[in-house]
C-alpha cells in the first residue's frame, strides 16, 4: 500500500491492483492503475495536495475507498481539493472547469472587462464545442477544429486569435491546479500586423463640422484625442489639480496612472462627469453610447464600411505626441505602457506621412 511504485501490475483484475504513491515534484499523489477488456493499462494520478508522507499515507487510504469507482470513470474532487472541506463526486467537464476559473478570477480581483472578455471567448468556444465533455478531453485537435468552426461561421482570424489567447490562460490555469497534465499546443493564426489606425486632422475636421453632432459630443471627442484616455478612463479617474489620477486596480496595465490636463480639457472633464451624474443608466451603457455616436459620425464621412473606431482616438493621441516630440519613452509615459515595445508601433510611421495627416501640429 505504500509502495512509491504500483504492484501486480500485469494483473487484469482491477481489484487486486491499489492505489499507490507516486511523488512527483515534492508533491505526492495517488497512483491508480488498472487495465480495460483489452488489456491496455489505465492510470489516473489523484492530487494529495502535500509534500508531507504521513499526511499522504492517510489521503491515500480515502481515495483506496473510491478505487473502484475510479477506474469506472467517476471522479472526486476530495476535501483537501476544496475550500469547504466537502468531498465531492465529480465528473470534472470543460464547464466545471470553466466556472471554477471564473470564480477564481472574480476574487482575485481582476478587472471586469477582463472577466467580460474571458466569458466572451469561453461562450465562443462552448458553441463549437460541447461544454459537457470531459475536461481531460481538450486536446490540441479540439482547438484546431475549434479554430476551422470559427473561421467557417464567420469569424476573423484576429477575433478567433483573441478567444485562442483567453482559451489558452484557462488551460494554464488548469494546469497549474493540476486537473489536467499538459496545456495542449495552441497555435494561432498568421495574420499580417496592421498598423493601428489613427485618423487625421482633415477626417477629424470633418467630423466636427457634422450638424447633426451636439457641441458637447464634439468636445468629448475633442476631449479624447488630446489626452489618450481610454474611453471609461476620465470617469474611473479623480481629478487633482491639472492631474487626472486613475488607480492601477482600474487601468489596464494594473499600474498607477497620470494624465495631465490642459485647463481648456478640466473644462470639458467637469462637463462630462457631470453629464454622466446625470443620466440614469450605467457607466458601461453610458460610454457604448458615446462610442455608438462616434462609429455613426465617422461612418458618415468614411462610408458605411469604416474601419475607424473609438479606440482610433486614442491612436491618434499617441502618433500627434510622437511627431511632436520624437520621444518614443515619453509617448510611453503618457501612453501609461509597460514596455516600450508596445508603444513602438506608433513611431514606425514614416514622418512625412504624419507631416502631411497632421499639418496643425508642423504649423
Amino acid at each position: 500500500l505504500l509502495s512509491d511504485e504500483p504492484s501486480d501490475c500485469g494483473s487484469t483484475n482491477k481489484e487486486l491492483v491499489m492505489a499507490t504513491l507516486k511523488n512527483r515534484r515534492k508533491s505526492w499523489y495517488a497512483r491508480v492503475i488498472w487495465y480495460d477488456k483489452t488489456g491496455k493499462q489505465k492510470e489516473k494520478q489523484v492530487p494529495l495536495r502535500t509534500k508531507f508522507r504521513v499526511e499522504a499515507v492517510h489521503r491515500l487510504m480515502v481515495v483506496n475507498r473510491d478505487e473502484n469507482d475510479i477506474k469506472d470513470g467517476i471522479s472526486f474532487m476530495y476535501p483537501w481539493m476544496r475550500d469547504d472541506g466537502q468531498k465531492r463526486i465529480l465528473r470534472f467537464t470543460l464547464k466545471d472547469a470553466v466556472d471554477l476559473w471564473m470564480k477564481s478570477k472574480k476574487s482575485s480581483g481582476v478587472r471586469q472587462t477582463t472577466i467580460i472578455r474571458y466569458k466572451c471567448s469561453l461562450n465562443s468556444l462552448f458553441s463549437l464545442v460541447s461544454e459537457n465533455i470531459p475536461l481531460k478531453e481538450v486536446n490540441t485537435n479540439l482547438i484546431d477544429r475549434y479554430k476551422n468552426l470559427s473561421l467557417e461561421n464567420g469569424l476573423t482570424a484576429n477575433g478567433v486569435n483573441i478567444n485562442l489567447r483567453s482559451i489558452k490562460v484557462f488551460l494554464r490555469w488548469c494546469k497549474v491546479r493540476e486537473y489536467i497534465d499538459k496545456v495542449p499546443h495552441i497555435g494561432m493564426i498568421k495574420t499580417p500586423k496592421a498598423s493601428p489606425l489613427y485618423i487625421s486632422d482633415r477626417n477629424f475636421a470633418e467630423i466636427m463640422r457634422l450638424p447633426w453632432l451636439n457641441q458637447n459630443i464634439k468636445n468629448m471627442f475633442w476631449f479624447y484625442r488630446k489626452t489618450g484616455c481610454r474611453l471609461s478612463e476620465p470617469f474611473i479617474g479623480k481629478l487633482n489639480g491639472c492631474l487626472l489620477l486613475i488607480s492601477g486596480e482600474y487601468t489596464k496595465e494594473g499600474v498607477d496612472k497620470e494624465i495631465f490636463l490642459s485647463n481648456e480639457c478640466v473644462g470639458i472633464y467637469n462637463m462630462m462627469i457631470n453629464r454622466r451624474m446625470e443620466s440614469k443608466g450605467t457607466l458601461k451603457s453610458w460610454t457604448e453610447s458615446l462610442s455608438k455616436v462616434f462609429l455613426k459620425a465617422v461612418r458618415e464621412i468614411d462610408g458605411s464600411d469604416t474601419k475607424y473606431h473609438f479606440h482610433c482616438l486614442r491612436h491618434t493621441f499617441a502618433v500627434r505626441r510622437y511627431l511632436q516630440t520624437r520621444d518614443i519613452y515619453l509617448v510611453k509615459k503618457e501612453m501609461g505602457h509597460l514596455s516600450v515595445t508596445t508603444t513602438e508601433k506608433y513611431a514606425k510611421f514614416s514622418l512625412q506621412r504624419l507631416q502631411i495627416d497632421f499639418p496643425n501640429i508642423i504649423e
